[in-house]
């Protein structure tokens, strides 16, 4: 639940201002805090996590060069990790991300890449939410 509401408020803090931007700020805060713990006691489940997270909120900053390095670290730890619905996620994110920079093609091979990971994964819905 921590992971998917960091990124969610990362999502929410981009288009928000004042109290309301503090609040999302907050809620990512909190789960960087809880994820930096977490990884100290198992890399394997919650590095990918943590790193997609940090790409989130480097993004939400304005901070694109570390938003770039975290999301390829975290493309490629869930990778190495196996978390094949966690590696199309970050894909995914992060063809967001080049989208928003205007860089099409970036986004454009990454959709593909997390297409491909949520289709190993069976994830029917989410392939035909990308084929559209």
């Amino acid at each position: 639940f921590v992971f998917y509401e960091g990124l969610t408020a990362n999502y929410f803090s981009r288009y928000s201002s004042g109290d309301e931007l503090n609040k999302w700020l907050q809620i990512v805060e909190t789960a960087l805090s809880s994820f930096r713990a977490w990884v100290k006691h198992s890399t394997w489940n919650w590095e990918n996590k943590l790193l997609l997270l940090e790409a989130e909120s480097h993004f939400s900053r304005g901070e694109m060069e570390e938003a770039e390095e975290k999301y390829n670290k975290a493309i490629e730890s869930a990778h190495r990790h196996r978390f094949i619905h966690e590696e199309g996620l970050a894909n995914d994110l992060f063809s967001t991300f080049h989208r928003t920079s205007g860089n099409l093609d970036s986004a454009t091979r990454h959709v593909a890449a997390a297409r491909s990971c949520y289709e190993k994964w069976g994830a029917v819905a989410l392939v035909e939410l990308l084929d559209i």
